[in-house]
């Protein structure tokens, strides 16, 4: 027992969702009460729960189900959409069951079974997935403090540590990803700057610009992008093929900045 124990606790090192799904199945797949055991989560960007699934006790078999979470005649589904524990004393070998490939694989198992199934929760308290166990007394399985509820509920909660984590990791590569884009465009304003005041005799009159009191960004890159328009126009007499040509932009984009800035010769 205190070796059953150990092994359920395992599940608290878990550091991904498929690794968390591997370590419950692999602890759990051996006990004599289960015809067949199944975990799966949500993959909301693609509307799908993608499960694992393990038969047998002997030579065990590991099968991946991906299950749409359009299909609400699905049992799994059912689960998920109601938010509570389902108990199905016989699946009738899954002639109910409309989904071929989950209808199959409950023919497939060896006894006559019924299913347990319970939902999982994220982070947010969202049904993000679902434990199912096919047995010839799912009943049994609801049982509190027996080492299977424990299993369950030990998923449950590093299930949520390891969703919050992954939002966490998807938020701070957000944030760099805005950072190294802000220090970008600084990084270009000060060349452009740069290059401003070391050509500063070389403009035109009326071109030259003070850039020491910008306080936008954006702002400050428009009003750049307009003075070199005005500059490229008064260069080439207002030949905006050759202006077009000189600052690698086609026609119509050109024709779209000089009507959004009103640059004049």
């Amino acid at each position: 027992m205190r070796k059953r124990l150990k092994s359920v606790l395992s599940l608290l090192e878990s550091h991904t969702q498929e690794e968390l799904i591997f370590n419950f199945l692999e602890i759990n797949q051996r006990r004599p009460r289960f015809e067949a055991l199944m975990a799966g989560v949500i993959n909301a960007t693609e509307k799908r729960m993608e499960c694992y699934a393990v038969s047998g006790t002997s030579t065990v078999s590991l099968q991946r189900f991906e299950v749409s979470l359009l299909d609400v005649n699905h049992p799994l589904i059912h689960v998920l959409r109601s938010g509570v524990n389902a108990i199905w004393q016989t699946l009738h070998r899954g002639v109910r069951i409309e989904e071929s490939r989950f209808r199959q694989f409950v023919c497939e198992l060896p006894n006559e079974c019924g299913l347990f199934a319970t939902p999982v929760f994220d982070h947010r308290g969202a049904a993000s997935g679902v434990i199912a166990a096919f047995s010839c007394q799912p009943e049994q399985l609801n049982k509190p403090n027996s080492v299977f509820s424990l299993s369950c509920e030990l998923f449950q909660y590093q299930l949520k540590k390891v969703m919050e984590l992954e939002q966490l990791h998807r938020q701070l590569r957000q944030i760099q990803t805005v950072f190294h884009t802000q220090q970008e465009r600084q990084k270009q304003l000060d060349e452009l700057i740069a290059e401003l005041s070391s050509t500063g005799e070389r403009n035109l009159p009326g071109i030259a610009k003070d850039y020491s009191g910008i306080s936008d960004l954006l702002a400050a890159i428009e009003e750049f992008e307009c003075d070199v328009l005005t500059q490229r126009l008064r260069q080439f007499n207002a030949n905006k093929k050759r202006v077009a040509e000189s600052l690698n932009l086609s026609p119509r984009t050109l024709a779209y900045k000089l009507t959004k800035y009103g640059c004049d010769v």
